[in-house]
């Protein structure tokens, strides 16, 4: 909390500054956050978009707790608020020693973002993603906001009652004209779709002006965007003489590496120690969920190869298996931490490109489906789905379900052919 007096004469002038969770539930069973400011004890309220449970609250420092997931990126946003807040109270007395609550909220709604308007909420959105190490998502976000400036040049001035069904209708009519499929198009409605759900739990948009009641975007061809490997493509992968692009190397190991650690994700890759396996074992908590996976390497010649390079090529003084980080993990803020895995991530995808040109493999397959690959080709070795869920640490089956690549029409028949 912050709170300041100001003196004018033998007038004392009381002001603070506070997070607060109101205790009036919200549909969904949470309880909305609030800026509140209070001068003179005259008390307004202003929405966040953020809501929370009772347990993971701090009401003496109006602040999350470790019980929420994302506590330190959230309470980071809410501090923001407070400082915006506190300029405005500093602005007010350089130019007067005694100001009302009116003043300040008329200087706050010029100042702060428009709780009603859809650009700054969703720009708004994008951070929180990417300060909850949800970088591709935070990407795909801002994506669909650069896709609708260019769409509407005056969109930053729309609120959320300006998106309604005709407004959805002309952009998919936009993007189609811009030689956008359906499966692009319905990745920009889904993010604006998200968007407007969680400003509708926040209180900011009405839900009865929701425009995908109308909108439907299972309308829209949901063809699958191949995200696996083929056992042959992996394995033209694997016998890829690496001596034609050298500067790949690190980028085929990794890959293969996370496939043959049951589709281990990129971020966690980085943090795994050489003290962490024993007896080609390890476990290690899934950075996105929080989920504890056990993991046993196969015992391979591909494997034991990458191992072995990576004993002797240490290019960094620390103890991680792969040239990933450069420093120890608590060396980094989270920010800068979040910022070098996608880096790193980023130059490893076009080093991957450049082979894949050579294997004759689509180009859009990237680090991220080495899971994909692990899925769908344990599936089709005869892996229970159930079992697959466990190895890559879904917390739903129908996550694990999406992962999966649809089987040919040939593999179907011979599924069948032996029925009786």
């Amino acid at each position: 909390m912050l709170s300041e007096c100001y003196t004018d004469k033998n007038l004392c002038m009381k002001s603070s500054i506070k997070i607060v969770c109101k205790k009036n539930a919200l549909a969904d069973g949470k309880f909305p956050i609030y800026l509140r400011i209070t001068i003179d004890r005259k008390s307004k309220f202003y929405k966040i978009p953020y809501s929370c449970d009772l347990r993971e609250w701090n009401e003496a420092k109006g602040r999350f707790n470790s019980k929420n997931s994302n506590y330190l990126q959230s309470n980071r946003v809410l501090s923001r608020f407070e400082d915006d807040a506190s300029k405005i109270l500093d602005e007010l007395l350089e130019y007067k020693n005694t100001f009302t609550l009116i003043e300040f909220d008329n200087l706050y709604r010029q100042n702060s973002i428009d709780n009603n308007n859809f650009v700054e909420f969703l720009e708004l959105r994008t951070k929180q993603l990417y300060e909850s190490k949800q970088i591709s998502y935070s990407d795909s976000h801002n994506d669909t906001l650069i896709s609708l400036r260019k769409f509407k040049s005056n969109i930053d001035k729309y609120s959320f009652d300006d998106i309604d069904y005709n407004f959805l209708l002309n952009y998919e009519t936009f993007l189609r004209k811009t030689g956008c499929k359906d499966g692009g198009i319905g990745v920009y409605m889904r993010n604006i779709r998200a968007t407007f759900n969680i400003a509708i739990k926040s209180k900011i948009a009405k839900q009865e002006l929701y425009p995908f009641k109308d909108y439907k975007i299972s309308a829209l061809k949901s063809q699958k965007i191949k995200k696996a490997l083929t056992k042959e493509q992996l394995q033209n992968l694997i016998d890829f003489d690496i001596k034609n692009i050298p500067s790949a190397t690190n980028a085929r190991y990794l890959y293969l590496f996370s496939f043959y650690a049951r589709g281990m994700n990129f971020t966690d890759l980085a943090e795994l120690r050489w003290d962490d396996i024993e007896h080609s074992k390890f476990s290690y908590k899934r950075n996105k969920t929080g989920i504890n996976i056990r993991v046993k390497i196969p015992e391979n010649e591909i494997t034991n190869e990458i191992l072995n390079f990576y004993k002797e090529y240490r290019p960094y003084p620390t103890n991680y298996i792969f040239p990933i980080l450069k420093k120890n993990i608590l060396e980094y803020d989270e920010e800068e931490l979040a910022g070098r895995k996608h880096n790193v991530r980023s130059y490893y995808n076009k080093q991957l490109k450049l082979i894949f040109v050579k294997l004759n493999i689509d180009t859009n397959i990237n680090f991220y489906t080495a899971r994909h690959t692990f899925a769908t080709i344990s599936l089709k070795n005869g892996v229970h789905v159930s079992k697959i869920k466990q190895a890559l640490g879904h917390q739903s089956i129908k996550t694990t379900e999406s992962y999966l690549e649809d089987f040919k029409d040939h593999e179907i028949d011979e599924a069948f052919e032996n029925l009786i």
